[in-house]
């Protein structure tokens, strides 16, 4: 019994011991293998840290680099235009190497781009080393003007006046006893009335009219010389109306002397003070009998603020009358006509007639010829212009596909895949600016055509009009 007791004692303390030996021998493998973790991880190779950091420098580069820089764009001249994207988008600065272009810089600069880059930003690094410069053609467009004006100066609707509108024409009649005198079917005062009624007839709407007579009043006697000469008076101003034009003309009689220097110094009076211009006639038989002195009155007349124009009509005038009246011309910066007759009288207006109806007629070919100029000028430019869009986005896709299959060949590309993706939006991109530029200049070369054609009928049918109103005045 004694040594049974002995053997499970014995056994029981083998097994208490063991449960503690391995008890320690656990915990000092743990701690052996906590060791040995530690010592291999401070042991790990340099290698794999660096490649952690190297991929965190090329995701960096992936997303900053020069391919990601913002391209400069200019501003259009006028800032209240309105643009559409594709407009924005040309108005972008030109790409590093597409002025001089050198391929062999461009492939190279191309060839700094990371690997893994998306297509877009590949498509956009290509496109800042080659994209054109467009806003010069670009900005023609926006500022296209395809209005045709022409024939701007047209001819003087006037006798010897510089402009038509608010012109006046101040008729001065010489009313001197001589104007009874027979002279053909009646005397010189019925001829010399019927000749200025015909003018009358044919002045421009907007002309302002005067007569005045001289000399009118009195006799030729010596009694009644002061009364005469002092004798001057305004019988008719204002628009033109020829028929009371005409009851104005008719109360006029001859009578007495001749004061041609009064008369010239009365009809500044008569002249609208907004009237742009003047044209003074002068219609006398004679020489002036009243002791004044016409050429200084002209040259004072002339030198009015409006500057009017002389012209001197010398009815069956002796030589000595014509000398001084060519003087009262020429001071009035006009010219002397010489008149025998109602015949002659009519002549006179004839030729000017004659030479407003050869002024329109010139006007309207030379306006004709104007409008056709600036008609093929704007079609000419929008022709270039579109057609520089046009040859330049030819340049531009044939630089970038040369850079994309660089990308390719160098293996910088996710495969053919990427290389037809990036390809088909330079494409498009090619397309669409070519196309911009085709359709733009034909809309342009259209309107300017059409505005042309229609400036030109315009003229053609305005000139025509003018020059036969002047040619059955003849």
């Amino acid at each position: 019994m004694k040594q049974w007791l002995f053997l499970i004692l014995s056994i029981f303390l083998l097994t208490t011991a063991g449960c503690s030996a391995g008890k320690v021998k656990s915990e000092e493998t743990s701690k052996e293998k906590i060791e040995v973790e530690n010592k291999e991880k401070s042991e790990e190779p340099a290698g794999a840290v660096e490649e952690t950091t190297a991929e965190k420098e090329l995701e960096q580069e992936k997303e900053s680099g020069w391919w990601d820089e913002e391209t400069p764009v200019y501003e259009p001249e006028n800032s209240n235009v309105e643009m559409t994207e594709l407009e924005q988008e040309l108005m972008k600065e030109s790409g590093l190497y597409a002025d001089n272009y050198n391929e062999q810089l461009a492939k190279e600069k191309i060839l700094e781009l990371p690997k893994g880059l998306s297509n877009d930003q590949y498509k956009e690094a290509i496109l800042k080393l080659v994209r054109f410069d467009y806003h010069e053609e670009v900005e023609a467009f926006l500022q296209f003007d395809s209005s045709v004006s022409a024939g701007e100066d047209r001819p003087d609707e006037q006798i010897e006046a510089p402009e038509v509108t608010g012109t006046h024409f101040a008729i001065l009649l010489d009313a001197s006893g001589s104007m009874n005198a027979k002279n053909g079917s009646g005397t010189r005062m019925d001829e010399a009335k019927s000749a200025i009624m015909s003018f009358i007839e044919y002045l421009p709407d907007d002309s302002t009219v005067s007569l005045r007579v001289y000399g009118h009043k009195g006799t030729g006697s010596d009694a009644d010389k002061a009364l005469s000469c002092a004798s001057t008076e305004n019988i008719y101003t204002g628009a033109k109306d020829a028929a009371q034009f005409k009851k104005a003309l008719a109360t006029v009689k001859p009578a007495g002397w001749t004061p041609i220097g009064t008369v010239l110094a009365a009809t500044k009076e008569d002249i609208p003070k907004d009237a742009s211009s003047a044209v003074v006639y002068v219609v006398s038989d004679g020489i002036e009998t009243c002791g004044g002195d016409p050429v200084a009155e002209a040259k004072k007349l002339a030198g009015e603020g409006i500057e009017p124009i002389i012209n001197i009509i010398g009815f069956q005038v002796d030589n000595e009358a014509q000398q001084l009246l060519k003087k009262v011309a020429k001071a009035g910066n006009g010219e002397f006509t010489f008149a025998n007759s109602k015949q002659d009288l009519d002549k006179y207006w004839k030729e000017e007639y004659k030479r407003l109806s050869k002024a329109w007629e010139e006007w309207r070919n030379a306006g004709m010829k104007e409008a056709s100029e600036k008609q093929k000028e704007l079609m000419d430019k929008a022709d270039s212009t579109g057609k520089s869009i046009m040859d330049k986005s030819d340049i531009e896709f044939k630089r970038a596909e040369d850079l994309l299959n660089e990308l390719f060949n160098n293996e910088m590309l996710e495969g053919n895949e990427s290389r037809t993706a990036i390809w088909q939006m330079l494409y498009d991109r090619k397309k669409d600016v070519w196309g911009y530029g085709y359709h733009t200049k034909v809309e342009k070369w259209q309107e300017s055509y059409h505005n042309g054609i229609e400036e030109w009928r315009r003229i053609y049918y305005e000139g025509n009009a003018k020059w036969q109103e002047y040619y059955y005045k003849k």
